[in-house]
């Protein structure tokens, strides 16, 4: 194949791909930054993040209405997927054991708010965590809802900011009938839990 041929079969580059992202958290709440644009999506919610040595909390404030949640098809949706990766392997080419994929419903589908689907290669299995290890609560108006999340310590395999003050860190908002919106990457281009590698880096100060 032709360089010409071979260039017209690739998927156009986003700004997106050429940088990487890197920020900071404490235990005070701090907006994960913006990349709609960079990603061409349109920008409909706000992501926060906390931690502290019981785990990883956060907020979504999505100005949208709550239309519909489903599972396990739950990105036909209103959710909230969180990727962390409590070792930030960056040079690793597929997702290792410490590595999370929840998902966070923004309204209760046969009980289920809120659930991690992670799958792992077979030398990387683990059990994924209970239920009860994910806490969600949702504050919803006519034009806009909140979603707030808390992941416990139990439910991080690897979780130890004392010897690993870092994780890999990206996300996905999912909207009834609509695009989603992501950072950093969009799973639109990527399937976001096989590529840790492009997640963001998370200082855990």
């Amino acid at each position: 194949m032709k360089w010409k041929e071979l260039l017209e079969h690739m998927d156009p580059l986003l700004p997106a791909d050429f940088f990487s992202y890197s920020f900071g958290i404490s235990s005070k709440m701090t907006e994960v930054p913006d990349t709609s644009h960079l990603l061409d999506e349109e920008k409909f919610g706000s992501l926060y993040l906390s931690w502290n040595e019981e785990g990883i909390s956060g907020k979504a404030i999505i100005e949208k209405p709550f239309e519909g949640a489903f599972f396990p098809d739950y990105r036909k949706g209103d959710c909230l997927e969180i990727f962390i990766d409590t070792r930030d392997h960056k040079k690793s080419g597929f997702a290792s054991r410490f590595c999370h994929h929840f998902v966070f419903l923004a309204g209760e589908v046969n009980g289920i708010r809120a659930e991690e689907v992670s799958r792992f290669r077979s030398e990387d299995t683990h059990p994924l965590c209970n239920a009860s290890d994910l806490i969600v609560s949702i504050h919803a108006s006519k034009k806009s809802y909140e979603l707030s999340f808390q992941i416990k310590e139990n439910a991080l395999h690897g979780f130890d900011p004392s010897q690993f003050p870092r994780m890999g860190f990206a996300y996905r908002i999912s909207r009834f009938k609509g695009k989603p919106q992501h950072f950093p990457v969009s799973s639109e281009r990527f399937e976001l839990f096989e590529h840790p590698g492009l997640w963001a880096s998370v200082s855990l100060t």
